[in-house]
Parts: structure tokens; sequence; C-alpha cells
């Protein structure tokens, strides 16, 4: 009864999970939506192909070693910038040139490849003193003009100087725009302090990738917060933003190709997925209720159990769905089925041998265990096999797959090891052991109680 009492209370718990329109799970720390995550296929969003400036004539050792931290520069910005959900970002080769793919679904709004644009800026911001010179917004900052402020064509203070945390978007002090405020950290605070106290009447001129941001007069000595007001939109300032707390890129990247994947291909992916699972669900089922009569309807009922905790299981874990990962679910229904047949099987050699139905149930199954044990286990390798080789190949299409299959070949275990053989025991106390049909066995093949007692006292 403790099992059946657990099996009852997980299913519960999974049924929440499950249910659409839920409010998420907000306890002890633990903060999910329990939304369903869809890959790129299914909800559509946009494929770019980005590759080192050709124009940089960058060497390929230099390409090599920069290359893992630009993909995790990228990656840092999109989900810092983007808000897009899981997106995919790797190292991938293209007939012999090193480039990064960056998948991210849901980014259909408004301009995406724009937005995308925005966050590929090398991210170099830069202090200037330009003395007297006021210089326009939007202009190309040259340094060689501005010698004797800037000894040896340094600037003042770049990027490294900010403090990431206190770069932010605040409205503009006039009410029309956006605004970037920033502060220094570490010994650039006290540097900044006295750079600004001693030049104040003086220009200082901000750059972006040596574009100016701002270039305005110094009232004051600015030991703490200063900001950027450069006639930003609240989209520009976020993405300049994002662009400034992850540092500057190692490698100027430009976009090879770009383009978007549409939603109504993956709505009907997903319709036709759904159909898909219905029809094998209902034909194994069949197959089982035909076959195994009785012990086939705990199997289905086992079989429903399985799927709700696969599904809550995904939606806990916050797996991207893709359709191949749909389709790993899929077969991984199949391998749940395959461990209840061998038990059922097992079973019925037991009653046919004469054993009880409690004996038979318990000794079926240690004899099932070894081959459902195997099986599984052998799934699950060839599982992490598929991960790593689409992991480190740029084959994302096979990570989803092997994803869900793998996590749905943990849960057939468990159904096999607790949901289905609680099941049975079920059966023991009711009497139903006496009727062989319900277990598809000829008539008198089964032994009853009384003739087991009589056995054993001869």
């Amino acid at each position: 009864m403790t099992l059946l009492l657990f099996i009852v209370l997980l299913a519960a718990g999974a049924a929440y999970v499950d249910w659409p329109n839920n409010p998420g799970l907000h306890v002890l720390g633990f903060d999910t939506p329990l939304q369903v995550k869809q890959g790129l296929d299914l909800q559509g969003g946009v494929r770019v192909l980005l590759i080192p400036d050709p124009n940089k004539h960058y060497d390929s050792q230099t390409v090599q070693n920069d290359m893992p931290a630009v993909v995790n520069n990228i990656a840092q910005r999109v989900n810092g910038g983007l808000g897009v959900n899981e997106p995919d970002i790797r190292q991938i080769t293209t007939n012999g040139t090193p480039g990064i793919s960056v998948e991210l679904p849901g980014l259909t709004s408004g301009d995406p490849f724009a937005a995308v644009n925005s966050l590929l800026k090398t991210g170099t911001l830069e202090f200037w003193s330009t003395g007297s010179q006021a210089l326009p917004v939007g202009s190309t900052f040259d340094p060689t003009q501005f010698t004797q402020y800037n000894p040896g064509n340094k600037p003042q203070f770049t990027g490294k100087d900010l403090d990431p945390s206190q770069v932010y978007v605040s409205q503009s002090q006039t009410g029309t725009g956006y605004q970037i405020n920033f502060e220094m950290k570490g010994d650039a605070i006290t540097k900044f302090g006295q750079f600004t106290q001693a030049n104040v009447g003086q220009y200082l001129t901000i750059t972006l990738d040596r574009v100016v941001l701002q270039s305005a007069v110094i009232q004051s000595a600015i030991t703490g917060l200063g900001d950027i007001q450069g006639n930003f939109t609240l989209d520009d300032a976020q993405h300049t933003v994002t662009v400034l707390k992850y540092g500057a890129l190692p490698l100027v990247l430009v976009p090879v190709s770009e383009e978007t994947v549409g939603a109504t291909l993956g709505q009907d992916s997903i319709i036709k997925s759904e159909i898909a699972a219905a029809i094998g669900v209902g034909i194994v089922i069949l197959f089982m209720l035909l076959y195994y009569r009785l012990p086939g309807l705990l199997a289905a009922a086992a079989l429903m159990l399985y799927a709700g905790f696969t599904f809550a299981l995904f939606k806990l874990l916050g797996v991207t769905l893709t359709l191949a990962g749909i389709a790993g679910f899929i077969l991984s229904i199949g391998m749940a089925v395959d461990a209840n047949i061998l038990i059922f099987e097992r079973v019925k050699e037991e009653l046919r041998a004469g054993r009880l139905l409690a004996s038979a149930i318990d000794i079926g199954w240690k004899r099932a265990w070894p081959s459902i044990r195997d099986s599984n286990c052998s799934t699950l390798i060839t599982c992490a096999v598929l991960y790593y080789f689409g992991s480190n190949f740029g084959a994302t299409i096979i990570v989803g797959f092997a994803t869900t299959l793998f996590l749905g070949v943990l849960v057939s275990m468990f159904t096999a090891i607790v949901v289905t053989r609680t099941f049975l025991n079920l059966l023991v106390p009711t009497g139903v052991v006496s009727h062989s049909a319900l277990f598809g066995l000829p008539a008198g093949s089964i032994a009853t109680a009384s003739f087991g007692r009589r056995n054993g006292t001869v």
C-alpha cells in the first residue's frame, strides 16, 4: 500500500506539472514557470551563421584559440539581451572555415536580424579626451586627431574599467528617451574622479567600436554613477548595455547567412506528431489488451502514467522539445511497453508451471529483470554516444533525440520496476487468478490456492 500511495501522489504531482495553464512551481527556491520549451523547428525563430571577418586576416591559430571565448561571449549576450528560449550557439566548421551557428527560437517580432547584428559589435567601449571639441554622435572617431589629449593614441578609460553590475538603462533626464548609466570599478573609480576633476569644462567623448556614442562637457568630478546619453531607443540602449556587460569580443564576426524559420511549419509538425503519438499508443494499448487481457489493462494504465511522468520531467528540467526530440519520446513509449511484455511473459510461464499468482509475479519479475536491465542500459549507452556526437559535431537534431530518449528510458525502467509490479500485486487478493481467460491462458492452467495447498500436503 505504501508504494501505491507513492504512485498516486507522484501521479497527482505529474498531473499538476503537465496541466497546460498551471501557475508554475515556486517553492524552496525552485522557481520555474513549467512551460513547454520548443525548439527552433517547432516555434520558429532565427538562424544565423557567423564567421571571423575575412578583412581582419586573422591567422588560424588566433581563431582556434579565441573561438571558444567568442562562443561563450555571444551566448552570454544572447541570454542577457534577447530573452529567447534555449538559444543554440555552437562552434562549427563550414567548408574548412571555423564559424559559429546561432539559433534563436521565438525571435520573430520586429526586426530579428537587426537585434542579432546589434549583439555582434565587438564591444570596445572607450573614453577619450577631445579638449574643447565636441564630436557628432554616430561619427567615426579618429584617435590621431587628438594625440595631445590622449598620449600614444590610447583612451583614458575602456570598458574593462566598468563595473558590469552598475551598467543599466534608465529614462533620460529629459524624459524623451533613454540613457545608459555606468560606474567604474576598483582603482578606476579614483582615477576617473581625478581625470574628470582635472578636465572640468573639457569634452569627454565616449565611443563604442570607435563610433561616437556621446560627446559632452565634463561639468564636475564624477566619482560615482555616470551616464551616456545618445538619443537611444529602449531596444538600442538595452542591446548596448548587454554588449558592455559581457566585454569585448576577441574576434570581429560577420554574418554569412541569415534565415527565419516560420512557426507555421512548426505548429503543423506538432499536430502531426500528436496524431502519430495517439495512433502509436492506441495500437500498443489495443495489442496489450487483446493478448494479455487483464495484465494488459494494467500495462495500459502504467503506460499512461509513464507518459505523464516523462512529460512532467521534461517540463521540470526545461528540456527543449524539437521534432527529433518528440520522435525520441514516442520511441521511448515502445521501450516502456517492452519491459511490461517481458514481465508478463515470465509471469505467465510461472502460472503455467503451477505457481500461485503472488509467487508467479515475484519470480517472474526477478527472471525478467536482467533482460530489462541489459536492454535498457544498452539503449542508454547509445543515447550517450549520440548526445556526445551531436554536441561536438554540430548535429543538434541528434541531441534532442538522444536527450528525450535517454530520459524516457529511465522513466520506463521506473514504471516497470515500481508501477507495473505494484499493479500486478493488487490482483493477488482479488481472486481473479481463478479466471484463466483474464490472463490469456487456457481454462484450468492456473493454480489456485487450494490446489497449491493440496500439492504442498502431498
